[in-house]
């Protein structure tokens, strides 16, 4: 694979280009906030490697030569953004969100193993045109101030943003040097997915499970190379005194200085120690979060848990919850490195399942890849515009639905239980977003935008990329809808004991995870009181010590007649299209790219109408 700024390739050792007449002994290296990693990072390595092989204006047989004087090359450089909050880092109001309080330890961990010498800069984006202008304003000057003419980086998934910074970048006589991949399993800027292939794969023309094969495919016969940390890292590093730090960059802030706004409220509420406590956040912490999974795929794990007392107790891990999504995210742990570590303990079933999720992860790159809008909240499937408001109801209600669901008091265990966890921890294993997101659009009849932007807010682990394309599919609107109707009031197969629950909602500890009533003399039932309460029988109530409305909330809202509304004005308004918007079965038709066109993708039942509507509109 190559880059897209310059001909070289990412394997160390093979550049070809001999034309270093105008570079200089010192290269910047732009360190992103989803490849906050010294190992396997191409970026770095590659930095240092054409640092020390210099290639002379006329080398015999173009071998390279070993400079023996580089004993300073790399500045390394961090750009904080600064949106939307004045002359402050982050939003005094809130002290920014979860993912900012793990960024912040992030920095802080890496600048220790880059001996200090991390130069941190404030890209205020409000003075300027946009973040990209900005962005490469910024690097420009740092170039000019360390004497560099290349920056190195990792790409992100925001690919337009990206090239217009290269661009930019070249117009001011930079050479950007970028690698691509560092955060997925395929580096889709260079590999052209063949959607329409991979959805007609699948019966349903469901675009997720066929994907996922396809990526199982590729990674088994490319496995991608992981790389160590560079050798002799200290050597190539410029060694900076304070002053000479902040003077790299053009706003400087140090890492303490944004650690007393970040996670800290206007009012002085510390939530972002709780974040912190969770999430301890090195290289090292995610090489052990990946270790301890491993061992829990193996055999039946259990793991210390803090109270808010401070005592610590033991519980099992959630079936196939790695925690490993917040190094993930911000590139700690490379999804390369992960995937062939899995895949070394040999076939098993849950070995396969958690293989699967992370090709999944790849999914929602490649998607928007394909519709780079999704990340700006612009819908994959055309026409559903009546309904991304949620349905008609009065805006204290609105409000008051959401913030039970935002505080975990809805009434509905398994989405209280969540909603809580992500509020103390900021995350949530990936069953229970996905219920706690269709609840939120089919139960509470909300906007998906709100939601996702309260996932936004709230998540360690948050990638924009990921967090679209599940809100999007909650609300019936994007690539693959898979999950909805999901039915959140039901025990998860990782649950069986109840022990999630009962460990977030410790006030329905005591109720039993069933019994068995009588159905008015007919036929006796199973009541499923841990996830049902409302269900239960008083005397079981009564025995647990809970009271419905007092000990425990009661339901938010009647959840069965606020879907039958949701789903019903989405048949409603599909009934109104023309025909020529959806295929033979009944399926949405959905553009795949110019190159392929529109495709009927899978459309869940609950959304579709008779035929006799459709015809009404040819």
């Amino acid at each position: 694979t190559t880059t897209t700024t310059t001909t070289r390739h990412q394997m160390i050792g093979n550049n070809n280009d001999n034309s270093n007449n105008n570079k200089t002994n010192i290269a910047v290296v732009w360190f992103r906030d989803h490849a906050l990693r010294i190992h396997d990072n191409l970026a770095l390595v590659n930095a240092i490697h054409d640092k020390r092989y210099h290639r002379a204006p006329m080398l015999d047989n173009n071998n390279p030569r070993y400079d023996d004087t580089c004993q300073s090359s790399i500045v390394p450089v961090f750009l904080w953004e600064q949106k939307e909050c004045g002359e402050s880092m982050v939003l005094e109001k809130t002290g920014g969100t979860a993912k900012d309080v793990f960024v912040i330890n992030a920095l802080h961990s890496l600048n220790v193993t880059l001996d200090g010498n991390l130069s941190v800069g404030i890209v205020d984006a409000t003075q300027h045109d946009d973040t990209v202008t900005a962005t490469a304003r910024e690097l420009t000057e740092i170039c000019h101030r360390a004497h560099a003419n290349e920056v190195y980086f990792l790409k992100s998934h925001r690919e337009q943003e990206d090239g217009m910074i290269e661009m930019k970048l070249r117009e001011n006589g930079i050479v950007p040097v970028s690698f691509g991949g560092s955060f997925s399993l395929i580096d889709y800027t260079q590999h052209m997915v063949p959607w329409k292939d991979i959805v007609l794969e699948h019966p349903w023309r469901s675009p997720l499970i066929p994907f996922v094969e396809y990526v199982k495919r590729i990674m088994d016969e490319m496995p991608k190379q992981v790389l160590g940390v560079p050798t002799e890292l200290d050597r190539y590093l410029v060694d900076l005194s304070r002053q000479e730090l902040s003077s790299i960059v053009s706003k400087p802030c140090t890492i303490n200085d944004l650690k007393t706004k970040v996670g800290r409220t206007m009012g002085g509420t510390n939530w972002g120690k709780s974040i912190s406590k969770s999430w301890p956040a090195t290289e090292e912490d995610a090489m052990k979060a990946l270790s301890s999974f491993l061992d829990s795929l193996k055999d039946d794990q259990e793991i210390p848990v803090e109270r808010d007392d401070d005592t610590v107790v033991v519980a099992k891990r959630t079936h196939l919850a790695s925690r490993l999504s917040p190094y993930l995210a911000r590139g700690f742990i490379s999804p390369g490195q992960v995937y062939q570590s899995i895949k070394d303990l040999g076939d098993d079933n849950d070995v396969d399942s958690f293989l699967r999720r992370l090709c999944w992860r790849d999914y929602t790159y490649a998607a928007v890849q394909l519709y780079p809008k999704v990340l700006h909240g612009e819908p994959i499937r055309n026409g559903y515009e009546e309904v991304q408001h949620g349905i008609p109801m009065e805006d204290d209600e609105r409000q008051r639905r959401f913030k039970c669901w935002k505080e975990g008091r809805t009434g509905f265990p398994l989405i209280d239980a969540g909603m809580r966890q992500l509020a103390k921890e900021g995350w949530m294993p990936q069953k229970v977003r996905l219920a706690c997101s269709t609840f939120f659009v089919e139960g509470l009849g909300l906007s998906w935008k709100d939601g996702m932007q309260h996932f936004a807010d709230y998540l360690v682990d948050f990638d924009e990329s990921i967090n679209s394309n599940m809100w999007q599919n909650a609300g019936c609107v994007g690539l693959d809808p898979y999950y909805v109707g999901m039915n959140y009031k039901r025990r998860m197969y990782w649950d069986s004991s109840g022990d999630y629950v009962r460990r977030w909602c410790p006030e329905l500890g005591k109720l039993p995870n069933s019994v068995e009533i009588d159905d008015a003399g007919k036929t006796s039932k199973v009541v499923d009181c841990l996830y049902e309460p409302w269900m239960s029988p008083t005397n079981v109530l009564e025995k647990a010590g809970v009271v419905l409305g007092k000990t425990y909330p009661n339901r938010v809202c009647n959840d069965r007649e606020t879907r039958s509304i949701f789903f019903s004005r989405l048949r409603d308004m599909r009934s109104k299209w023309p025909a020529t918007k959806i295929d033979a079965q009944k399926r949405d038709l959905v553009n795949l790219g110019s190159a392929v066109g529109s495709v009927g993708l899978f459309t869940p039942r609950a959304l579709q109408v008779r035929e006799a509507a459709y015809s009404a509109n040819k």
